[in-house]
């Protein structure tokens, strides 16, 4: 079993692989039991079952990230293309039948344009069969040779590409340098978006052995990956180099494919998509207010009045919007979503907005309205009654303090003051009067105050504290109520809220770019009135949903503050006293690398984050329990790249906990010069690493080394049998790019 104790964040574990219990295969299970009575017997049984995992296909939903991203343009000569899963055991659930039990099944193959063969289809490369097609036989084309395959198996469909067996011979790994190919890491998710894993925090990675054709400043040198099977090959794979089969061609099993281009520009690398949202395309940094969420406001300009008041609106946040009034009229109104650049105002509501009507704003030295809050109150009551279970809930709460507010406000439990005054209200001093000289006191005197009006009993009870307090507490333990506070404190951190209300205008979050935001509270606020106005119909409806108001908004801020924390098994962070803020991020980084590491530190304290989640492609939101003054952007750490720097060399590390330190560089590959001889590629000029070509040493120091493995032991001071997957991976990850932004001045100057 794998260590269950979490590791800290930002750090990362490597294991040379993980073997299942049982891989996929079919086992019998044989039972004999020996009775000691005379003449007994109980015959043995026999059971025969099936362990069926990923053989022809794996579940898309399998892949974490790849690298380089797909459809990616970018300096990516230097790097190993590879490929994160979010299963650690897949790349070792099959055994490979002539190889050892550590191989993994599984292979990743870098083409360049060319080398994959034309499909029968005619599609480049890649063509989708039937099982029994892809096994049936052709006198020109090695196919796997396997056993055991079911009819269920033969029906299915897969995808498949051949290419020339000199080809495959040439970028294929053999069974000694397979397992240095593929590795399994754990790391701590706390700091990035939730991908709902069932191992959460493990992965396992699968790497190329083939570094990419470089492109020119103008012609780009297009790369195809493909993750392969490798069951039925392992004959021509137990040599020092593999064996190029007697027939043309090899068709091979493709479990997952992409593509990406090289090109001489770093723009696409992580680095380079960093340095865009931080610096502008002359190399200046920009500014502050620059990183804000709002529109661009010009400088300079008119300076009248109106103007002026036009350009604050903007540097405030606001857009300008069309809208249709009920009466008729066109015009336009302010409109500003739960994320400005300045700490909102407070807006006295009171006890919240009835209504959509009562949360607009009128500014009468403008005469133009601000619509804010409005629209705010008419989404939240939108998401609600596309809610059901969230609908349903609520009204069973409602239902449940009416009943409750019924038997408080019952007669029997109305004071003899208030019934009193009651009676003199309704004008009894007068009917007296009158009853007095007809002779008729006792009936009109009996008839004037038999009972108080249904209203007023509600409202007479409702205005006494203790009756608020017992209604409230209908909310304790009550499974709808849960239910309510845990769908609002969703709608807190504004999940399901359309993007567009969010960024009102795609100016405020062009391509590429990092903007910073406070949390306005008001319109938080005014989202939830309108989700809890579902149901209400008549007055009676509204006096009773009052005392629950409070308490159910309470319980949502508490379910907003423990849902992260408590998907990750964390504490649940305090609330902030004061203002709340997050960043929005359209770019490369947010599709590339989807396990984007976020930190947010205050005065060196950690922020917590109350929501990181992508909103779409290439768009990322964080939310902080608080106000960071700095946020730093990680390359995550489950998808770190594989390669060399811009020498073609690999920085060799040695761990002494708690640091890692940096030895002697071993010279891989140079893209600068590709013919070059070196020990760690195989001859040919085809960029393929030759990671073990011989033998495996079992004892003394290293020598002249032959292949990667050896150079990499040599360097270290190690014998090269010590270093195994995960060793081997720690060499050859490049380190990870950081983006710092100290946005204190940003924030609290816009403030």
């Amino acid at each position: 079993m794998s260590d269950p104790t979490p590791i800290p964040s930002g750090e990362i574990q490597l294991f040379d692989g993980f073997e299942p219990g049982l891989k996929d295969a079919t086992y019998r299970v044989d039972v004999v039991q020996t009775v000691s009575a005379a003449d007994a017997y109980v015959p043995p049984a026999a059971q025969t079952f099936r362990v069926d995992g990923p053989r022809f296909t794996i579940d898309p939903a399998d892949i974490h990230t790849v690298f380089p991203p797909d459809g990616a343009t970018g300096a990516f000569s230097e790097v190993l293309p590879h490929i994160v899963l979010n299963k650690r055991l897949l790349p070792w659930e099959r055994d490979v039948p002539g190889l050892a039990g550590d191989v993994p099944w599984v292979a990743l193959l870098a083409f360049e344009d060319g080398e994959l063969l034309a499909a029968p289809a005619g599609g480049q490369g890649v063509q989708t069969c039937t099982v029994q097609q892809l096994l049936a036989a052709d006198p020109t084309t090695r196919k796997p040779a396997l056993k055991a395959v079911t009819d269920d198996e033969l029906a299915r469909k897969c995808r498949a590409i051949t290419v020339a067996s000199a080809t495959f011979a040439r970028l294929v790994a053999t069974a000694r340098e397979l397992p240095y190919l593929a590795h399994a890491r754990r790391v701590n998710t706390g700091d990035k978006p939730m991908f709902g894993h069932k191992d959460d925090g493990w992965f396992s990675v699968v790497v190329a052995n083939r570094f990419p054709r470089p492109g020119t400043t103008t012609a780009a040198a297009r790369t195809t990956v493909h993750l392969v099977s490798l069951e039925g090959f392992g004959d021509l794979l137990t040599g020092d180099a593999p064996v190029a089969p007697a027939e043309a061609q090899v068709q091979l099993v493709s479990l997952a494919s992409w593509t990406f281009s090289c090109l001489a520009d770093p723009a696409q690398t992580f680095a380079g998509l960093a340095r865009a949202l931080a610096f502008d395309a002359n190399g200046a940094p920009r500014p502050g207010d620059s990183l804000l969420l709002r529109l661009p406001v010009a400088s300079t300009g008119p300076v009248d009045p109106i103007a002026a008041r036009v350009r604050q609106r903007l540097a405030d946040g606001y857009v300008a919007l069309g809208y249709h009034a009920p009466t008729g009229e066109d015009g336009f109104a302010w409109y500003r979503g739960p994320f400005t650049p300045v700490v909102p105002a407070a807006v006295p509501s009171g006890g919240g907005f009835a209504t959509s009507d009562a949360a607009m704003i009128f500014d009468p030295n403008t005469g133009v309205f601000d619509h804010s809050l409005a629209a705010a109150w008419q989404i939240g009551r939108g998401l609600a009654l596309a809610s059901q279970p969230f609908a349903e809930a609520l009204m069973r709460v409602r239902r449940q303090a009416g009943a409750a507010l019924e038997r408080l406000a019952a007669p029997a439990r109305v004071p003899a003051s208030d019934r009193l005054a009651a009676v003199f209200a309704a004008g009894a001093l007068s009917l007296i009067h009158e009853a007095s000289t007809s002779g008729r006191l006792g009936v009109r005197a009996r008839t004037a105050t038999a009972r108080l009006a249904p209203v007023t009993a509600l409202r007479s009870a409702l205005a006494r504290p203790h009756v608020q307090a017992e209604l409230a507490a209908q909310l304790d333990g009550s499974t709808d109520a849960d239910i309510v506070t845990a769908w609002l404190g969703q709608l807190l951190l504004l999940r399901g809220v359309p993007f567009v209300h969010l960024v009102p205008d795609a100016r405020m979050l062009p391509p590429g770019s990092l903007r910073f935001f406070y949390v306005d509270p008001g319109w938080q606020g005014a989202l939830v009135d309108g989700a809890l106005s579902v149901g209400i119909g008549t007055s009676r409806d509204a006096e009773v949903q009052a005392p629950l108001t409070q308490k159910l908004k309470q319980g949502a801020q508490a379910a907003a503050l423990a849902w992260r924390a408590g998907q990750l098994g964390q504490p649940t962070p305090s609330p902030a006293h004061g203002p709340t803020a997050g960043f929005l991020l359209r770019s490369g980084l947010a599709s590339g690398w989807p396990g984007l590491a976020v930190v947010g530190t205050a005065h060196g304290a950690r922020v917590p984050i109350l929501r990181l989640d992508h909103l779409g492609a290439g768009v990322l939101v964080c939310l902080f329990d608080g106000v960071p003054d700095t946020v730093t952007l990680t390359e995550p750490q489950e998808g770190l790249e594989f390669g060399v720097d811009d020498d073609g060399q690999v920085e060799t590390r040695t761990l002494a906990p708690p640091e890692v330190h940096t030895g002697k560089p071993v010279t891989v590959y140079d893209p600068r010069h590709p013919d070059a001889p070196s020990v760690a590629v195989r001859p040919g000029n085809a960029r393929v690493l030759n990671v073990r070509s011989g033998p495996a040493t079992t004892s003394g120091p290293p020598t002249d080394p032959k292949d990667l493995v050896e150079a990499l032991a040599r360097a270290l001071g190690q014998d090269p049998a010590s270093l195994g997957p995960a060793a081997f991976a720690l060499q050859m990850i490049k380190g990870p790019e950081q983006l710092v932004f100290a946005v204190a001045s940003t924030l609290r100057a816009a403030s």
